[in-house]
């Protein structure tokens, strides 16, 4: 297994890590690379009093270790200098690669966002690390690389943020780890994590396992020189070892069990790694020949390889003096796979290509790319990012003998979204392995399932309480969020017959005839930014109750001890004035943009984090001032009521323009006209 240890190391010992796995290697960028990160970081210290250098040089190192290519760890070496220092993103692209800045964009984090919740923050980053890293899968383990130098001088922190951080990091970082198919720093990530969260039990365990060392190592090297005399007449080679396991993955096995350390014995494990796949069954057939195999723990999963593309055959045994003993068989590619996942195309030269293209099978990274992430809000992104962390596998079949992977506990809806989002939608039953069952039975390895699909039937909301995969979870909730919208266009165009019928029974007012020929006088009102008939200075107002803007057709209307109120001349309001037509006067807009008058709009939107900031960010860049604002949120929508000023009709278009780009919104409308503005 890798080890990766903190000791203070240069440029020098990265390049020799490099220069380890591949003797032919051109390290000029990862030396360019150091020497910008040095200069950018200059008088920067790090929380241990080293200068802050030691991080993104252990970080470049961690990757090495990976066996990364150049760009991948000239990235680590750089990917603090955009988010802390006068570096840009496109100082590196024009100095380095295209690649390399956007690996360093992947894991900077979002300065911009203000939150009142810190843990907000973290999930936007983490979604913008993630939108990343369906691009290029070499973002995340940069990131676990820092995550890992990181937890391993956490010590320096303050309590509170070391128990904070250690739990991000085994809630998330660890668990993603270990679906990319890097088991060994998933395994190193845990025990640091566990080490902070759990410091007794970690010694407990620690202990225990330190002391009874030399009785297993003796039961592994007597299992190992039993299984090498049963092969030699085969001439197969094999490199036997014990299975090291991480101190956390024991921890959890006690909790789960309700055991003590000396009852777990399979902490007497043994790995088998051979030359070629012909050769794993071969060791397989000797094992079981030597020792009684336990019914039901064979699992072939270099057959059915599991979706971090892990492959390996794992049985257990009755071994010497009756106990139980694990035994994993693989050839030196999957182990090598096993240990340090996709990173592993790297060491056996399959390229950026192959290296890029396999890593779309993953199948988080898969079940992510099939979704909007920009469409989650962040309690949903977290769930669905959680939940595709922690689901384990099972493998079943279509009735054609094609095999599915599923999340453990998953149900025949889950089974349907996977073989396509049609079959998931028009879904109306179900066979297990031919007996019709509920759509919420738990499928198991190894069952048949068929779909029976209806074009009548449809997603339920009720599916939600049961389905166990975030695939499925997300193609529902679209499902029912396209109904939602189209219910919502329903009730608009309702909105735009009710208006019709408003507007038929309105008033077009207009001046008489002989009024109208006489107007040649006008006074022009500075305030308002309107022309009225005649010399006299008189009050004018704009009405409320329909908010008259330049670019609408209006009307004055004298009144009674108030000066002119303006109405567009449909208002409702002008229907009880028909029988004062004399008191009616023509009014001309005058075209000044300095002018501003007030508007109250009203804004519909899925509720989620930033909303409000978004809606003012873009009323702002329409260059209007916000008088007023107003928000409330009511089962999962937002409604956002503003008084903005504006200058012109064509203003107010422009503004609502800009609102209808921000995500979630729904509609916008003036609200005393509860007209829709397109």
């Amino acid at each position: 297994m890798i080890e990766f240890k903190i000791r203070k190391r240069n440029i020098d010992t990265l390049i020799d890590f490099i220069l380890q796995n591949d003797p032919n290697a051109d390290v000029s960028m990862v030396r360019r690379a150091y020497e910008v990160a040095e200069s950018a970081h200059e008088g920067q210290m790090r929380l241990s009093g080293e200068p802050f250098i030691i991080h993104p040089l252990e970080v470049a190192i961690n990757l090495a270790q990976l066996k990364l290519d150049m760009a991948t760890i000239s990235a680590g070496l750089l990917h603090d200098v955009v988010e802390d220092t006068r570096y840009t993103l496109e100082f590196i692209e024009e100095n380095f690669s295209r690649d390399v800045a956007m690996m360093v964009d992947g894991v900077t984090k979002i300065s911009s966002i203000k939150s009142r919740s810190k843990a907000t923050a973290q999930a936007e980053t983490l979604r913008k690390m993630l939108l990343a890293t369906i691009k290029d899968v070499r973002v995340i383990i940069i990131k676990l690389a820092d995550k890992l130098h990181n937890m391993s001088t956490l010590i320096f922190q303050p309590p509170h943020k070391q128990e904070r951080i250690a739990k991000e990091t085994l809630d998330i970082y660890a668990p993603i780890a270990r679906r990319l198919g890097i088991s060994v720093v998933a395994g190193r990530l845990e025990d640091l994590a566990f080490r902070i969260l759990y410091p007794e039990e970690y010694e407990q365990i620690k202990e225990s396992i330190a002391q009874r060392q030399h009785e297993v190592q003796e039961y592994v090297d007597n299992i190992r020189h039993e299984i090498k005399d049963r092969l030699s007449g085969l001439k197969i080679n094999v490199d036997i070892k014990a299975r090291a396991k991480t101190y956390y993955s024991i921890y959890r096995k006690l909790v789960e069990n309700n055991k003590s350390v000396d009852q777990i014995y399979d902490i007497r494990g043994i790995r088998i790694i051979t030359d070629e796949v012909k050769d794993c069954y071969g060791v397989l057939g000797v094992i079981h020949s030597t020792w009684s195999p336990i019914e039901g723990r064979f699992k072939d999963y270099i057959a059915v390889p599991k979706s971090n593309m892990y492959q390996s055959l794992h049985t257990t045994v009755i071994g010497p003096s009756g106990f139980p003993l694990e035994v994993q068989i693989r050839t030196k590619e999957m182990d090598a796979t096993a240990e340090i996942g996709i990173a592993a195309h790297w060491v056996y030269k399959e390229g950026e290509k192959s290296f890029k293209r396999d890593s779309q099978k993953l199948s988080i990274l898969n079940n992510l790319s099939s979704m909007n992430l920009d469409d989650l809000n962040t309690r949903d992104f977290v769930s669905t990012v959680r939940m595709d962390l922690y689901e384990n596998e099972i493998f079943v079949f279509t009735p054609n003998g094609k095999i599915v992977k599923l999340a453990e506990g998953a149900t025949p809806v889950d089974f349907a979204y996977a073989i396509h989002t049609e079959v998931g939608n028009r879904c109306s039953g179900a066979k297990i392995n031919g007996k019709i069952v509920p759509l919420k039975s738990r499928i198991s390895s190894g069952d048949i399932v068929e779909i029976l699909t209806n074009k009548n039937a449809k997603p339920s909301s009720a599916w939600l309480k049961f389905v166990k995969s975030s695939n499925a979870r997300y193609k529902i909730r679209s499902w029912l969020r396209r109904q939602s919208e189209d219910q919502l266009k329903l009730d608009e165009e309702e909105k735009k017959k009710l208006l019709k019928k408003k507007e038929s029974k309105t008033v077009n007012v207009t001046l008489p005839d002989e009024e109208a020929l006489r107007l040649r006088k006008y006074t022009k009102d500075k305030k308002s930014g309107i022309t009225i008939e005649g010399n006299s200075n008189v009050l004018i107002n704009l009405a409320q109750c329909c908010q008259p803007i330049p670019g609408d057709d209006v009307i004055g209307f004298i009144t009674r001890g108030r000066g002119i109120s303006v109405h567009k001349k449909n208002c409702p309001s002008l229907i009880r004035l028909q029988s004062e037509k004399e008191r009616f006067i023509k009014i001309v807009w005058e075209e000044d943009e300095k002018n501003r008058y007030p508007v109250k709009i009203a804004v519909e939107a899925v509720d989620r984090p930033n909303l409000l900031k978004d809606v003012t960010d873009e009323i702002s860049l329409a260059k209007s001032n916000i008088m007023k604002v107003e928000a409330q949120v009511s089962g999962g929508t937002a409604y956002l009521k503003f008084i903005i000023e504006v200058s012109s009709h064509e203003h107010l278009s422009e503004i609502v323009k800009k609102i209808k780009t921000v995500q979630n919104i729904r509609e916008v409308f003036q609200v005393n006209e509860k007209v829709v503005i397109k």
